[in-house]
């Protein structure tokens, strides 16, 4: 591979809380990514939303949200009368598919950007 071809990667560290695997992103689809896959990135926003709604629900208008919906849902909920009984199927658990293995070759010092899936390079931010 000629130096024009060359492929260069930067190394990140996923920010999702408990996974901190490093990736590599090449500088074409270099967007400032945080997280290493669609997964940490979905888990991470749901932990974000989870602790606005959080404060939302301590602050006045929250407690008052909540009391409307909940005198909502206690109305709707008093409109529907069910006289049968409910199934005794149980839910089958289902699990997450693995995280993509995140390639290095510690000897060449190539790596696979986790975006577009080229080889290449990686960049040391500390030489000059």
């Amino acid at each position: 591979m000629s130096d024009a071809d060359q492929v260069l990667l930067r190394q990140r560290l996923c920010r999702a809380r408990a996974c901190g695997a490093v990736f590599y992103v090449c500088r074409s689809c270099d967007r400032g990514q945080r997280y290493c896959s669609d997964r940490c990135r979905d888990k991470a926003r749901r932990e974000q939303r989870r602790a606005a709604n959080r404060r939302h629900q301590r602050s006045e208008e929250g407690r008052l949200d909540h009391r409307d919906r909940q005198r909502e849902y206690r109305r709707r909920v008093a409109l529907l009368r069910v006289t049968d009984q409910g199934s005794d199927e149980r839910v089958c658990s289902s699990t997450l598919p693995p995280l993509p293995l995140l390639l290095v070759e510690r000897a060449s010092g190539e790596a696979i950007c986790s975006v577009c899936g080229r080889r290449g390079t990686l960049v040391d931010p500390f030489s000059g």
